[in-house]
């Protein structure tokens, strides 16, 4: 296969742009031969060569090393502009001319700038340089030795030269910007003038000292060195602290406000949230099930989804609101919202990760907690603290959720209570972990732990149960065959029918995953896992409960269980139709089955279009 070929000139410049840069190229070459025609028609003296030669060089110098103009890099001023002013007004236009196409083509010569670019910067520069020259034309003044009001002549020229200098560079470099961007030239034109005015009146002001330095004594001119030399390094140096504080107070990985900045700038956001009598919003965000994703994907995949989950945030709230605070724990900070129109904005961010494609292929949901001052705290602390209890009452309540801070609703753990917390949501991942574990095992049921959560959420909501109670089914779902580790592999994948013996330990699995849980202070998803194979008529284990004596979670489990089981392949037999299987669990009510759970099934069946509604069950 043979290797691509570079692109073309006409493919890396939009066409405009390309017929741009020509004309500003053609344009300067009268320019440039009219210079050089200028100094072969009026030889130099032997003083004024070594002047320009003195000025141009230090133009050539100060071209290597521009001085940034603000904490990105991306503006910077080149200290030449000073000589080649000052060159301009004590030898003529067209030494300078020539200075600044050399100086400015050395530069971007040694840059390895393209030569259509570096073409282009010459031209321009050059074109300015020679339009400064306009007042001294107009004016016929000439920067000799004499009267003060000589001196404030020069300086008058240098200034005026200096700000058509500076208009002229703006305009051709912002135009030229502005066609390869497809932006508009007015507003790059602000941005440039907003940035590089008060850098280039200053130089301009130093480049009247320079000249009138050298018409009073040329080695005057080495009294300049000093303060040339203080400036830059002054400038380099407030760069480079301004770049180690933004740094020290960036997070690497995303480019949001760190840990450090969001509690510096919490202090100062209620600071003036309290003097101007206004709300301020405190927003924590966390990713749902951010270990599972490195877990399966690896920590790479989990850095590109903080990326792009910290994009939304950014393009919802704007960079200086929006910080990472933890591995997957976002903050924002919300000035004059109140937690309403807060939490308003959170949900316009649930719906945008709803339709964001991430690096996993997979959505990711975030938890919110929202608290505001005054109305939920009136401190830092006790911000903090609400906060993050509405963030974990989220959590805690299905996830994939905002919550506002209520008194009413949300209780404020203390830490000892919040680690306690977090050491038990700890050990229901590992038991999460295990369930894994269990249905690899078993491999007549695949994922059937997951297939059954499904169910028995499907079911709740059939039967109008509250939001805590179907998180807690579906955890119990999730977990219910938990026992199942400790049952050995030889009777999980066991074809035919199990004998006595193997009957009897399979059946310790219930009173098992009960154990495995007791103490996490789940309650009452162990319970309910206890007793998932009771049966309506007493006749099933392990204590043989019946009616409404066992627990409504575990009837809604042993019927998600059974229709579950009876739709899915096994090797001794093919998966039943969901009809079939609800005809199955119909028959068995009243004696295996709660009917009004069967009936609540069938409910979530026909709303998913899975079942078509017949007669309830009796």
């Amino acid at each position: 296969m043979a290797p691509e070929s570079p692109p073309t000139t006409s493919q890396m410049y939009p066409p405009r742009l390309l017929r741009y840069l020509t004309l500003v190229i053609v344009a300067s070459v009268p320019v440039i031969a009219g210079s050089v025609a200028t100094i072969i028609a009026t030889p130099p003296t032997a003083d004024t060569v070594v002047g320009v030669v003195v000025f141009a060089l230090a133009a050539l110098a100060a071209e290597f090393k521009p001085v940034p103009l603000d904490e990105s890099g991306e503006r910077s001023a080149s200290l030449a502009f000073v000589f080649l002013l000052a060159s301009q007004v004590l030898f003529g236009w067209q030494y300078a001319t020539l200075s600044a196409f050399v100086a400015m083509g050395a530069a971007q010569l040694v840059s390895g700038a393209p030569k259509l670019r570096m073409a282009f910067n010459s031209s321009a520069y050059s074109i300015s340089v020679f339009l400064s020259g306009i007042p001294a034309w107009l004016l016929g003044w000439h920067a000799l030795t004499g009267s003060d009001a000589q001196y404030l002549r020069l300086t008058a020229l240098v200034l005026a030269g200096g700000a058509i200098y500076v208009s002229a560079n703006v305009l051709l470099v912002a135009t030229a910007v502005a066609l390869y961007q497809g932006s508009d030239v007015r507003v790059l034109l602000e941005d440039y003038i907003r940035h590089s005015g008060p850098a280039s009146a200053i130089m301009a002001l130093i480049s009247a000292l320079a000249a009138a330095l050298w018409n009073i004594s040329p080695i005057l001119e080495l009294l300049l060195a000093g303060p040339m030399f203080a400036l830059a390094l002054y400038q380099r140096y407030a760069y480079r602290t301004v770049i180690a504080t933004r740094q020290a107070e960036t997070d690497g990985l995303t480019l949001l406000g760190n840990h450090r900045s969001f509690h510096t700038d919490l202090r100062e956001a209620l600071a003036g949230a309290a003097e101007a009598e206004a709300p301020l919003a405190l927003t924590l965000v966390d990713i749902d099930d951010f270990k599972s994703i490195n877990d399966r994907y690896g920590h790479p995949v989990g850095d590109q989804v903080l990326q792009t989950l910290a994009d939304l945030l950014r393009d919802e709230f704007g960079t200086e609101r929006t910080y990472r605070i933890g591995g997957e724990e976002f903050a924002l900070l919300l000035p004059e919202v109140d937690e309403h129109a807060a939490y308003d904005a959170l949900e316009r961010l649930h719906e945008r990760l709803w339709q964001t494609s991430f690096a996993h292929g997979e959505p990711v949901t975030v938890s919110a907690g929202i608290a505001a001052y005054p109305a939920s705290a009136a401190d830092r602390e006790e911000l903090l603290r609400v906060a993050d209890s509405a963030l974990y009452w989220a959590k805690d309540h299905g996830k994939n959720r905002s919550c506002v801070y209520s008194p009413n609703v949300v209780r404020v753990y203390t830490p000892d209570e919040l680690a306690a917390a977090a050491e038990r949501h700890a050990r229901l991942r590992a038991a999460e972990s295990l369930i894994k574990v269990v249905d690899a095992k078993d491999v007549y049921a695949g994922a059937h732990s997951q297939s059954v959560s499904r169910l028995v959420v499907g079911i709740a909501r059939a039967m109008d149960l509250d939001d805590e109670t179907v998180e807690q089914v579906r955890l119990a779902g999730l977990l219910h065959d938990l026992g199942k580790i400790a049952v050995p592999d030889r009777i999980l994948q066991k074809p035919g029918k199990l004998d006595a013996d193997e009957m009897k330990t399979m059946r310790e699995h219930a009173e098992l995953g009960y154990r495995l849980l007791e103490g996490l202070g789940v309650s009452p998803v162990d319970r309910w896992i206890r007793h998932h194979h009771e049966w309506w008529d007493g006749s099933g284990y392990p204590l043989g409960l019946a009616g409404e004596d066992i627990p409504l979670g575990s009837r809604i489990i042993l019927v998600a269980d059974a229709f579950d089981a009876m739709t899915s392949d096994r090797v001794y037999r093919a998966a039943g139709s969901t009809a079939e299987a609800v005809a199955e669990l119909r028959r068995r009510c009243w004696t295996q089955f709660d009917a009004r759970v069967v009936a609540a099934l069938e409910r979530h069946l026909a709303s998913t279009g899975e079942l078509e509604m017949t007669a309830k069950a009796s």
